[in-house]
């Protein structure tokens, strides 16, 4: 692999027309951005330090705002530097696989830059999916801000419209590999996915309704929100320190409404002992300790100190796990990993 990627991205927008916006009554159809995140060579007048707040283009100034809104000053966004270059030219005469990742609610796509930059220099494209009206805010190419609904269907009906927004997004993949500017370098063959929180449950449903994935990366999924059909490919279930029921329940308990607490941690314990039980045989399920909730997106380094261990053992392996059961690099993971005993 080229020793001097770096890493491009273009930003689209999918518009699909057969579908109503469900969180907005104003809205004619669903229409969201994606961006893609693509090796690319470096190109000398692109290379200059950028900060989190260049990836809001065109409406940083907005962008920073609603950031001052929850508490986050625009001094701690700019003291994260990124290394992305809009637009820059991809790397040639190469194929790359493919991972769609869906974030968690609330967080915006690319505010997971830390863990997409190490993918994509390792040899990946990294499609991200927004989801506007659920996002603090989603900005469209054009500068148009949408910020994120006051109120929301229930959590089925959202995580139905991520399933139909990934896969809506998988079948652009080919039409975008046959592009001038991308010029093949998408392999169709091998795409996987990765999904945070809600995103994790849209995620790990979708590999279990679509055969062209080929693996699926749950960062501390909502399992209380899957379905009980169980995919028939690798699966690595990553999950923060508090992982059994009583410190899920602890972290998620809602004073105000316990019995609703009590029954999200029930059914999220009761759906993970099923996917040990049931799920391809080459999947993991990993704790991270030190981890919280928002220690996988850029989110937990804004609002408190993310340890540079867990992000680290966060980022190695979903690459290790990406480079054997996506790039089918035999033992790059599994070695390296304690097996299971059923």
């Amino acid at each position: 692999m080229h020793s001097n990627i770096k890493v491009g991205r273009v930003v689209k927008v999918i518009n699909d027309i057969t579908r109503k916006e469900v969180f907005a009554e104003d809205s004619e159809f669903r229409s969201f951005p994606v961006s893609i995140f693509y090796p690319a060579l470096e190109n000398p007048a692109d290379v200059h330090e950028r900060d989190l707040t260049s990836l809001f283009y065109p409406a940083i100034d907005e962008v920073i705002g609603i950031f001052a809104k929850v508490g986050i000053k625009d001094e701690k966004l700019k003291e994260i530097s990124i290394s992305v270059m809009e637009s820059a030219k991809p790397l040639q005469n190469a194929s790359f696989p493919v991972i769609l990742l869906s974030p968690g609610f609330g967080i915006d796509r690319d505010l997971y830059i830390e863990i997409i930059t190490a993918i994509v220099q390792k040899g990946y494209i990294v499609v991200t999916l927004s989801v506007p009206y659920d996002s603090l805010f989603t900005v469209f190419p054009n500068g148009k801000v949408v910020l994120q609904a006051e109120r929301f269907p229930e959590d089925q009906s959202q995580i139905f419209t991520r399933i139909e927004d990934v896969r809506f997004v998988l079948s652009y993949l080919e039409k975008w590999n046959q592009e001038e500017f991308f010029n093949g370098i998408f392999d169709t063959n091998k795409i996987g996915l990765i999904g945070h929180s809600f995103g994790g449950a849209t995620v790990f449903n979708v590999a279990a309704l679509d055969k062209r994935i080929r693996c699926a990366i749950l960062f501390d999924a909502s399992l209380h929100l899957i379905d009980d059909k169980m995919p028939n490919i690798p699966i690595l279930n990553i999950r923060q320190e508090a992982a059994s029921y009583n410190e899920f329940l602890q972290a998620i308990m809602d004073v105000k409404d316990e019995s609703t607490s009590e029954a999200i941690a029930k059914r999220y314990i009761k759906n993970q002992i099923h996917m040990y039980q049931h799920l391809h045989s080459s999947s993991s399920f990993v704790k991270i300790l030190g981890a919280n909730h928002m220690s996988f997106s850029t989110i937990g380094r804004l609002i408190s100190d993310v340890s540079p261990h867990v992000t680290k053992t966060i980022q190695e392996l979903t690459i290790a796990f990406l480079k054997e059961y996506l790039k089918e690099i035999q033992g790059t993971y599994s070695k390296g990993i304690t097996k299971r005993e059923d």
